[in-house]
């Protein structure tokens, strides 16, 4: 049975802070949540638009995330609003609910978590019901609603007519990207306890790689599912279930042939994408998407550190550990900038030469759970409470 520990560690978090208290069981194994970084701003982020698209996520764990394309960006409630604005002015241009399709008779709520994926002119989104959805991104009507085995909390992703899901119970499905008939499934063992999450799969030369709950990334045939290879990049120790959580809960990076994956409780990898060989490896711990720029990796860790590591070796460049426990999202590039949110709701803007901070906004109460969507003029960012938010990448492009 999968256990939440994502919402455990921020909820232990939590007490911690407003009861002083140890959840553990010394003084040294506390941890507190860093004080927010005071610094002199040195760039000022400019909110070009905000929108309502309802209840958001409330305090579920999710992976929703705003898709977008030139014309419109697209954004789901976790109870079943699906919302399309215009990409520069924010004007809504269709709004749906599908919060009472018969579909969710006898569940609580359409439970939306994965996506949105916007590929040709469909939204796909996974639901905790164990659905996937192929949505018109120019009306928002429904046009296939199909059930999967196991939750689909990750993002659906598509190529060359198919739409692969990765479930909560460790399947690869295939579906039909004009049906939704499935066209294959493979089928991987879980361990006893993983983190609250599955990774979004990647697609790269006729391939599909993906994080496993048991710390492998693999690799399998996108027309088939017949598996290539895996490879172990956190591998289970310790005395208890808990300390052998392994999962490689995040979306692998392609670049050039080469895999880039992070593993809680294991290794930051480079693997030969065609052999499955690995080119290197170093000791860092975390379950939120890593972004690559030029020949730099960013990554935020469990501990909401935050490092830029050389893509050829391995090696350290920087490291900012001011947000320490702040339940920092995954990173997003912003051109010169990365940028991460923190459960408190403040997005943080980095000088990716030096890790150093030039300007943080405050944008929701109620936290960031996501990092943003890049576009190539906005970053579009989801908050807990049901706001949409872009803002103005800023104009200057270093590589």
């Amino acid at each position: 049975m999968n256990t939440s520990l994502k919402q455990l560690l921020t909820l232990a978090t939590s007490t911690l802070l407003l009861t002083g208290c140890s959840l553990f069981s010394s003084e040294e194994d506390v941890v507190t949540m860093a004080e927010l970084p005071i610094f002199e701003a040195t760039y000022t982020p400019q909110i070009a638009w905000q929108a309502s698209i309802g209840s958001g996520v409330d305090k579920y764990y999710s992976q929703l995330q705003p898709a977008a394309d030139d014309e419109a960006v697209y954004v789901a409630s976790r109870e079943g609003e699906v919302k399309a604005f215009a990409a520069t002015t924010g004007k809504l241009l269709w709004s749906n609910d599908f919060s009472d399709h018969q579909s969710n008779e006898l569940n609580r709520s359409a439970r939306f978590s994965g996506g949105i994926h916007l590929a040709l002119d469909t939204l796909f989104i996974g639901t905790e019901n164990a659905q996937v959805l192929a949505i018109d991104k120019n009306n928002g009507e429904l046009r296939w609603l199909v059930k999967v085995s196991g939750e689909v909390i990750a993002s659906p992703i598509y190529s060359k007519g198919l739409v692969v899901v990765h479930t909560s119970r460790g399947a690869l499905i295939a579906l039909d990207s004009s049906t939704g008939e499935q066209v294959w499934v493979l089928n991987n063992k879980q361990p006893k306890l993983t983190l609250r999450g599955s990774a979004t799969p990647t697609i790269a030369q006729g391939g599909i790689i993906y994080g496993r709950a048991d710390g492998f990334v693999s690799a399998a045939l996108l027309e088939s599912g017949q598996p290539l290879w895996q490879l172990p990049v956190a591998r289970p120790y310790g005395a208890t279930e808990l300390d052998r959580i392994v999962d490689a809960d995040m979306q692998p990076i392609v670049r050039n042939g080469i895999i880039y994956a992070l593993a809680y409780n294991g290794n930051l990898v480079a693997i030969d994408l065609l052999k499955g060989q690995q080119l290197w490896e170093k000791k860092y711990s975390g379950y939120s998407d890593i972004a690559l720029s030029g020949r730099t990796l960013y990554l935020s860790d469990y501990r909401g550190y935050l490092f830029a590591i050389d893509r050829n070796n391995g090696e350290e460049i920087w490291v900012n550990k001011q947000l320490a426990y702040r339940n920092v999202t995954g990173v997003a590039i912003a051109n010169q900038y990365i940028v991460v949110g923190d459960g408190e709701g403040y997005l943080h803007w980095i000088d990716r030469n030096n890790g150093e901070f030039v300007a943080q906004q405050e944008l929701d109460s109620d936290g960031l759970y996501m990092q943003p969507f890049e576009s190539a003029s906005y970053l579009y960012l989801q908050t807990r409470s049901g706001k949409l938010i872009a803002i103005e990448k800023p104009s200057i492009n270093k590589k």
